[in-house]
């Protein structure tokens, strides 16, 4: 089997696709990519096991049709030092040897049988709806921060949950000390269903949808969600069990309402987190009503620091010293997703857990609606 492709159209496929490949050592062969070639057009696949990402591309030219698994890496770092110049491969489907030639350039390497490789999943009475990738990018950029690390907690919480409603999508993330919720009625599925869908898969494809604006085709039932963006289509196994309720954890009754701006915050924030304590990144915050101070401390060390910020606080206990706390790094985590000018913290005690919004955001998309929570730390004695 032999073919020719562009150098750089091939680099680019792969630097889409590859980021899913990983190192497994029960299963050393989905460390690579499966080529596939056909009636001129190559089929690149990668894979971790959970999840399987497909893409495919025109060549320029080819001789005979047939697979075979590539050695990942090398191959990408050859392509790099490479100007945009066609490229031969000339596959041995008796020894699964590789020759790569480009300009004055060879290159030889041993593949593997693609037999070894593993099977592409497939989806059964699936549901399918459609959403722009521009929504469905923002959509995990908003909630993707606030799923747990892998291995803590409960597995679900590693996850994104994905609620489908005929007139609307809900995505939801939390670790149980923060949680963001992302809503968007523009998205008409006419279906209902939900999913608990990988972290890992979901940012390789927010990744991709950064330049694609179009509408990208959903299909999940309950095991697996698929998600097709013309040449590409990406595969994933879904987290099994139930998401927490996470309903029940958002207040109703937060009636003092701190409004600040997003980026003079976020920078005195910045500014005294490396005083406070390594342990709780704890941050207290005193409101007035036309201001407030951040104060952090690090009894360990003995460093402390604080820092003023004009606002406006009104509500319940607006008139009285009003002091909570909060983790500076999950809070900065928040303030650098969200996007608006102004946010609004709405607080009950310094107990509760804290709702914070958006404010007059321009660059919030007709159709959505946006919450973060934050659990408050308990605050220094």
């Amino acid at each position: 089997m032999k073919f020719i492709v562009p150098s750089q159209l091939l680099l680019k496929n792969l630097q889409t696709i590859g980021g899913i490949a990983t190192t497994n050592n029960a299963v050393p062969i989905v460390e690579n990519i499966l080529f596939e070639v056909s009636s001129k057009k190559l089929q690149l696949t990668a894979t971790d096991l959970e999840t399987t990402i497909t893409t495919e591309l025109e060549l320029s030219d080819s001789d005979g049709d047939g697979a075979i698994v590539v050695p990942a890496k090398i191959v990408l770092e050859t392509l790099k030092t490479m100007p945009d110049i066609p490229v031969i491969f000339e596959i041995s489907e008796a020894d699964h040897s590789i020759g790569i030639t480009a300009d004055e350039s060879k290159y030889q390497l041993a593949g593997f049988d693609p037999e070894g490789f593993p099977e592409k999943p497939v989806l059964e009475d699936a549901a399918s709806f459609e959403i722009s990738g521009s929504i469905l990018a923002n959509a995990i950029a908003k909630t993707s921060f606030a799923t747990a690390a892998p291995g803590d907690i409960r597995p679900v919480m590693a996850g994104i949950l994905c609620e489908i409603q005929p007139e609307d999508i809900t995505f939801v993330a939390t670790d149980a000390h923060r949680l963001s919720r992302y809503c968007n009625t523009q998205v008409k599925s006419g279906l209902e269903g939900s999913c608990i869908i990988p972290k890992k898969p979901l940012m390789q494809l927010k990744s991709i949808l950064q330049a694609y604006p179009k509408e990208v085709r959903v299909d999940f039932n309950k095991e697996k969600v698929a998600f097709q963006l013309e040449k590409l289509y990406i595969v994933s196994k879904l987290i099994e069990g139930k998401f927490p309720n996470y309903k029940a954890v958002i207040p109703s009754n937060n009636n003092n309402v701190l409004t600040v701006e997003r980026e003079p915050l976020l920078q005195r924030l910045r500014g005294i987190s490396p005083y406070a304590s390594q342990s709780t990144h704890q941050v207290r915050l005193e409101l007035m009503p036309t201001s407030m101070r951040l104060f952090a401390e690090d009894t360990d060390t003995s460093s402390k620091a604080n820092s003023k910020l004009e606002c406006h606080f009104e509500g319940e206990n607006a008139d009285e010293k009003y002091e909570i706390g909060f983790s500076s790094k999950f809070l900065q985590e928040i303030l650098n997703t969200l996007e608006s000018k102004e946010v609004a913290m709405k607080l009950a005690h310094p107990g509760a857990a804290g709702l914070i919004l958006p404010v007059d955001d321009e660059k919030k998309n007709e159709g959505e609606d946006l919450l973060m929570l934050l659990m408050p730390v308990m605050l220094n004695s």
